[in-house]
């Protein structure tokens, strides 16, 4: 075919303008998501359209898909519109329709033969291929980058939420784009995974709230997570290692009251070497070792130290005591726990009164025996002094 046939019927094909106005029909009347495009927008995009199938008649090829720049204006601006990338995609498809159309049409009036024809058609499709692989690159490459803004926008809004700095428009607008309730309750929660544990923290609490019941919008902190709890949780456990501190229930514009006491729930936890769901109902007294360290030393040094002086031995008093109190002070049932003979147990219970100068039946004893071995099982696991 002659190059000045070929100029003169893409020539015609850029005049006909009835192409820009059968696009938009169709568009509108067969693809869901084009009802609130403003026609100027599909008008533009339809000849675009004519302009890229032009340039590729006249190059005799269709373009490879990274040579192509209007697939991501075009996905930029539907996406924007809200319009799903299946009805985009299919969108082309109807516009190269209608183009192939007219081009087939105008063909006969410039002595166009049908090999010739056949080979339009084969370049036209083959465009429409590339544009559609360049298309789904640009969607993948944004939906990422929109994902990755989203949760930076999630974390920062629940790190600023428990920290209480937000002003009440903030506050109401997160809650009602994550599903928060203002009114609550709601509680703070803080994870932490085991040493040497490589899963998600975040991803750990929010397992773990599905799996009781419950809901928790998490985020990053430090080493661990930090999230919001919904709903009452059950009695389900996280996953081995993994600690969860729940805080007092309270309104949303109070999650700082919540957060502060989940946070002193996971110091105490760790601080005593307890792993699971806490709180301070289960902690009970616990709580108070991280907060008075002069009593904790002053404890272990009392009834622990001795002890531990007397080498692999001293371990095993440790185990016996810790086993008894555990256990309602009953020798056979802490016999039973190590285990061990209960003449071994009584025999161990006694070295630990004489090492320490304490009697076991003093109830101060019990309360003094229980705080140091519980601060020192903490520091077996290599409980941290302090959490950020």
């Amino acid at each position: 075919m002659e190059r000045e046939a070929l100029r003169a019927l893409v020539d015609a094909l850029a005049a006909d303008d009835a192409i820009l106005e059968e696009t938009v029909a169709a568009l509108r009347e067969s693809l869901p998501g084009y009802e609130g495009v403003p026609s100027e927008s599909l008008l533009a995009s339809a000849r675009r359209n004519r302009a890229l199938s032009i340039r590729t008649l006249l190059d005799g090829r269709a373009p490879a898909p990274d040579e192509i720049d209007e697939p991501r204006a075009l996905m930029e601006e539907r996406m924007g519109q809200g319009v799903p990338i299946v009805s985009v995609l299919a969108g082309f498809r109807v516009s190269m329709s209608v183009i192939l159309r007219h081009l087939l049409d105008l063909a006969p009036a410039f002595g166009v033969p049908a090999d010739a024809a056949l080979t339009f058609s084969t370049q036209l499709w083959a465009l429409g291929d590339a544009f559609t692989t360049r298309a789904v690159v640009v969607y993948r490459d944004r939906s990422i980058a929109q994902a990755v803004a989203d949760s930076a926008r999630r974390t920062q809004w629940i790190r600023d939420a428990m920290v209480g700095v937000l002003d009440q428009a903030q506050l109401r607008s997160g809650a009602a784009t994550f599903d928060i309730p203002l009114a609550g309750p709601v509680r703070a929660v803080r994870a932490a995974v085991a040493a040497g544990d490589t899963e998600d923290p975040a991803g750990r609490l929010q397992d773990w709230a599905a799996s009781a019941g419950a809901r928790a919008l998490a985020a990053p902190r430090g080493e661990g997570a930090v999230g919001i709890l919904v709903g009452d949780a059950g009695p389900a456990r996280p996953a081995a290692g993994v600690t969860i501190a729940v805080g007092p229930p309270v309104a949303l514009a109070d999650l700082r009251d919540s957060f502060e006491g989940a946070t002193r729930v996971l110091e105490a936890a760790r601080r005593v070497g307890w792993d699971g769901v806490v709180d301070v109902e289960r902690l009970s007294w616990r709580m108070a070792i991280p907060a008075s360290p002069e009593t904790t030393r002053m404890l272990h040094e009392r009834h622990v130290e001795p002890v531990l002086a007397e080498g692999a031995f001293g371990g095993l008093v440790l185990e016996a005591l810790e086993a008894y109190l555990d256990h309602g002070m009953s020798i056979p049932l802490a016999a039973a726990a190590i285990p061990v003979h209960v003449n071994t147990l009584r025999y161990r219970l006694k070295r630990y009164e004489e090492l320490t100068g304490a009697s076991l039946q003093q109830p101060e004893t019990l309360i003094e025996a229980s705080w140091a071995l519980a601060a020192q099982r903490g520091l077996r696991r290599g409980a941290p002094e302090r959490l950020s």
